[in-house]
């Protein structure tokens, strides 16, 4: 019964969200910013609120953002000691230049992420879409590409007021997208995991199974988003029936630069020359690919539903199999779970003679891997969560710890969240559960796992670290609320405690249905991404009285 009630909540939902995106949408002033509605509720939780407001029944309301829990001092955030992971010579800054933030898709920044301390939120909508993936470019301006489920395009974003400063239309889903079965909100193609590259170019995978890359004008020049180049990758995907496409959902540059990666849904790896644009292919027979891969300066790392893989390029460009690592994909798919096998991307932590972070499909529980990254052999590995509820279909976070100097102590952290659960759009039910497990090299080269900590707190998302503060950002509903509220939960990456809970806003506006959070570069902001467009949560320390941030400015960073 609750299953049949919530389909039905979800279904107004949904025609009211399309409903107010139609009138968003349709023209206006660019420099005009929309906040988020705060009005879509189920219609049980607007009953309630109703009832509440005329009778005074003292049944719940719908608060307004910005009330802090606190569960721990601030002064107890601290920097992690890390070794810094290497950054891409073709791609833009560590600080954030794709979904997964580096090319090692460590899920972590150097820049602190926001404490608490006088917190402001902001938002941004223009009916029912979101973004993705934000990157940041030189100016510290946002980069992002926008999808209402059909329509698509690159937006660039200030930073502080969310308002938009120029776009690019790029191609939207054909017009029988809806006959190939998959929902906006399932959508992973068309740029979603787009990148920015070294000079502030965003290279985005397209429904038409094109690379466009688009350049972001400069800051102190302004001007429109330019196309500079456009790779046709459509006779280089797999072959299927109409109405079914395979998808190029995944693109990132060779280390060395002279060529681009990428990956199709249904299992086809490629390489595209830059200048020539020739394509090499390789085909996973009976492989699907659904997360995103990383690349290192000794190949990419790409993990399918059956195995992981590291391929490189010989002097053509042709695509040659380093090594195949099968892993135990699982008898099915599991609730929460968009396929078979592995839900994590791939995560490469320390040097070229470091690991690989993911995770399988095991049952009764799943098994959280560190693999060699010389050879592909399994280092050590540590079963999660409750028996018959442990999955994730999330990336996890990892990096390599260091002494007070930056040296490497070989030791690795890997967080994992749990999201195994009936999720039914716009309502996930994830069972509880963060994991932090530490692989520590011996003094023989072998390695041993530790689970060192377990957290109950929720998350459906792309989670993220801040090294500079030394907190797990994660994002969710408080299922303690009687009415859909959404809280930014800081959880202290030392001791698994969770050290604030900040409620962000009311209705399913707020809802990020798997979408990730991001920090930006300047310190204490952070954003995520939700089914009805963009927040931004950041502090407002209090000097003098007055409530200030810092930020950049022309001529290095002053006071905004």
């Amino acid at each position: 019964m609750r299953d049949a009630t919530t389909s039905r909540s979800s279904l107004l939902v949904i025609t009211a969200a399309l409903a107010l995106s139609v009138v968003a949408c349709g023209g206006g002033d660019a420099r005009v910013t929309r906040s988020i509605p705060g009005w879509l509720f189920f219609p049980s939780e607007a009953l309630a609120i109703v009832w509440n407001n005329v009778f005074g029944s003292g049944e719940p309301r719908a608060e307004a953002g910005g009330q802090l829990i606190r569960h721990q001092p601030v002064d107890a955030a601290q920097p992690i000691p890390h070794t810094k992971i290497p950054q891409h010579p073709f791609m833009a800054s560590n600080a954030g230049s794709n979904m997964h933030d580096d090319a090692y898709m460590s899920d972590t920044y150097e820049a602190r992420g926001p404490e608490g301390l006088s917190p402001e939120i902001r938002s941004r909508s223009e009916g029912f879409g979101g973004y993705g993936t934000l990157a940041v470019d030189r100016a510290g301006r946002l980069v992002g590409v926008y999808s209402n489920g059909r329509g698509f395009r690159v937006d660039l974003l200030d930073p502080y007021t969310l308002a938009k400063l120029a776009s690019y239309a790029l191609p939207s889903r054909p017009w029988y997208w809806m006959l190939q079965g998959v929902m906006p909100w399932a959508y992973i193609g068309a740029g979603m995991y787009f990148y920015l590259d070294h000079q502030d170019r965003a290279v985005v995978p397209t429904t038409e199974n094109t690379i466009q890359v688009i350049r972001i004008p400069a800051a102190h020049h302004g001007g429109p988003l330019e196309l500079v180049q456009v790779y046709d990758l459509a006779k280089h995907v797999v072959s299927m029936p109409w109405p079914k496409q395979d998808s190029v959902a995944w693109v990132l540059p060779d280390w060395g630069g002279d060529y681009y990666w990428y990956a199709t849904t249904e299992g086809m790896v490629g390489t595209v020359g830059v200048e020539s644009g020739a394509v090499h292919t390789l085909r996973l027979d009976g492989e699907k690919i659904e997360n995103s891969f990383a690349v290192g300066e000794d190949g990419v790392f790409i993990i399918s539903d059956y195995a992981l893989y590291r391929f490189r390029h010989d002097a053509e460009g042709k695509i040659v199999t380093d090594w195949r690592t099968v892993y135990d994909r699982g008898s099915q798919m599991k609730p929460g779970h968009i396929t078979r096998g592995s839900g994590t991307s791939v995560t490469l932590v320390g040097g070229t003679d470091g690991l690989v972070v993911v995770t399988d499909n095991a049952e009764p529980r799943i098994d959280l891997l560190f693999v060699r990254r010389a050879d592909g052999g399994v280092a050590c590995s540590t079963p999660l969560f409750e028996e018959g509820r442990s999955g994730t279909d999330i990336s996890a976070i990892a990096f390599a710890h260091a002494d007070t100097r930056g040296n490497p102590i070989g030791r690795y952290s890997a967080i994992v969240e749990n999201n195994w659960g009936h999720h039914r759009f716009p309502v996930a039910h994830p069972a509880p559960g963060l994991a932090r497990v530490d692989a520590t090299k011996r003094e023989d080269g072998s390695y041993r796992c530790e689970l060192v900590w377990t957290s109950q707190e929720k998350n459906i998302g792309v989670m993220k670290l801040s090294l500079g503060s030394g907190l797990v950002y994660t994002y969710f509903r408080n299922d303690r609320d009687q009415i859909t509220q959404w809280y930014l939960t800081a959880v202290d990456f030392r001791t698994g405690k969770s050290a604030y809970q900040l409620r962000v806003g009311a209705g399913q506006g707020y809802n990020n249905w798997a979408g990730a959070l991001f920090l930006h570069p300047d310190g204490g902001i952070a954003y995520t991404t939700t089914i009805f467009g963009l927040v931004m949560m950041r502090d407002m320390p209090l000097v003098a009285g007055r409530s200030v941030l810092l930020s950049r400015t022309a001529g290095g960073r002053g006071l905004r």
